[in-house]
């Protein structure tokens, strides 16, 4: 069985835009550099929408979280 784990984000607007910023403990954690690569998927569940990213190292293999 796969451990998941929930943090709560709030989003941040600059600009107009809206952006979820990624906590640097979490950013290191997850080895998320400033050239990372992240793709987002919108997926339906029961509970509704939720955003899934997955993470492209530098080898082009993904890492989803």
């Amino acid at each position: 069985m796969v451990e998941k784990t929930a943090i709560q984000l709030t989003p941040t607007k600059i600009k107009g835009s809206k952006y979820l910023l990624i906590p640097k403990d979490l950013a290191r954690l997850l080895e998320i550099e400033d050239e990372s690569i992240l793709n987002l998927t919108i997926e339906e569940s029961s509970k509704g929408q939720r955003l899934v990213y997955a993470i492209l190292g530098r080898s082009g293999n993904a890492i989803e979280n």
